[in-house]
């Protein structure tokens, strides 16, 4: 009886340290999360009229040209995380692309004629990033929200059909600056296919995958008031994720 009891003990203290052992295996196999990638669209208006508010809609230049419609946005984003102890802390960079195409208006008639006329922009993005994982990584919570702070550097360019317009001996380019505060949330798919995802960071070294959406307000009038070009806006991105 005595024997018996002995080998049940050993075998279950040879089980717990094997399952010890592959706890910290697994815990050392896991790659190191340092970066994140991300890549996103949105629908993106910006208030181009809004300086133009005393005028009708129909007279305003952005919704005369372009009838008011929304641009498509695309933006990617790189991270360097520099803290990882309540929640994650990091250094940011992104960049976008938009552009848009209308019909030219006829400044005398105030007709559209049939020559083309676009805009172009490309959103550059200085940022801050706090992302609140620490439920994620202690409870496995897939749930992550996060804010962004921006300094925002906006070149634009004024197209006469796919050429940079021209105004005399000046052309229809520049840069805006303007600051962006970002709201989102999250969600790590890892859920839904642990081994999958533990493939992936072993053999591509992506720990996380997450499917997000986000709130932008980006103001671009702070440092310029008073100009006729006004690319602030408000808007949603959603976009996919890695960490790694």
């Amino acid at each position: 009886m005595k024997s018996t009891i002995l080998t049940v003990l050993v075998a279950a203290s040879v089980a717990q340290a094997q399952s010890f052992e592959l706890s910290e295996t697994k815990k050392r196999i896991e790659s190191p999360r340092q970066m994140f990638f991300e890549a996103k669209l949105s629908p993106f208006t910006p208030l181009l009229d809004r300086p133009f508010s005393n005028l009708p809609a129909t007279e305003r230049p952005y919704y005369a040209v372009f009838g008011g419609g929304a641009m498509l946005l695309g933006e990617i984003e790189f991270d360097y995380q520099f803290f990882q102890k309540f929640g994650s802390l990091a250094g940011a960079v992104s960049v976008g692309y938009s552009e848009k195409f209308g019909k030219a208006i006829d400044k005398l008639t105030g007709d559209r004629v049939e020559q083309s006329t676009g805009l172009r922009i490309v959103p550059i993005k200085a940022m801050l990033v706090y992302r609140w994982d620490w439920a994620k990584e202690k409870f496995n919570v897939p749930l992550v929200p996060y804010v962004k702070g921006a300094f925002v550097a906006m070149p634009y360019f004024l197209l006469n059909g796919t050429d940079v317009e021209t105004y005399g001996v000046k052309r229809g380019e520049g840069v805006k600056f303007g600051l962006a505060g970002v709201l989102g949330l999250s969600l790590q798919m890892d859920f839904l296919d642990q081994r999958l995802a533990r493939d992936f960071d072993s053999s591509v070294g992506v720990n996380h995958t997450y499917l997000f959406a986000e709130g932008t307000i980006q103001e671009m009038a702070l440092f310029s008031p008073g100009t006729s070009l006004d690319f602030s806006s408000k808007h949603f991105m959603f976009g996919l994720g890695f960490e790694f």
